[in-house]
């Protein structure tokens, strides 16, 4: 019993001094994946209830969902969004209680904006 106890302890002091190695590591490189993104768009709603923003990025598999985001009520949203660095393009569908829309949208100069 007492050699088992030897070797977790053993194993246990390993992975602690593996786990310092690791984040020893100071080159300063991050390949970052995601990026926040500012987004600020306005649309014209018929009615005063806040219309449902569906954010999407277009690949061979078809769309893939990124983010679902509400407007204010007089249809305007001005945040932030999490999205994929390669990106240069969402797709946003409009869902609301008088309307459904599509639109393809570019991302330029890490900005997403649309007006109607």
């Amino acid at each position: 019993m007492k050699r088992i106890h030897s070797i977790l302890m053993a194993m246990v002091l390993a992975a602690g001094s593996y786990s310092a190695a690791v984040s020893a590591d100071t080159t300063g490189f991050r390949y970052e994946t995601g990026r926040w993104t500012p987004v600020n768009i306005t649309l014209a709603l018929a009615d005063t209830q806040p219309a449902l923003l569906s954010f999407y990025s277009e690949g061979t598999n078809g769309l893939r969902l990124l983010e679902n985001v509400f407007t204010d009520p007089q249809g305007r949203y001005a945040g932030e969004l999490r999205l994929p660095a390669h990106l240069t393009q969402v797709v946003v569908v409009v869902r609301a209680a008088e309307r459904q829309d599509t639109f393809t949208l570019p991302i330029s100069d890490q900005l997403i904006t649309y007006a109607e």
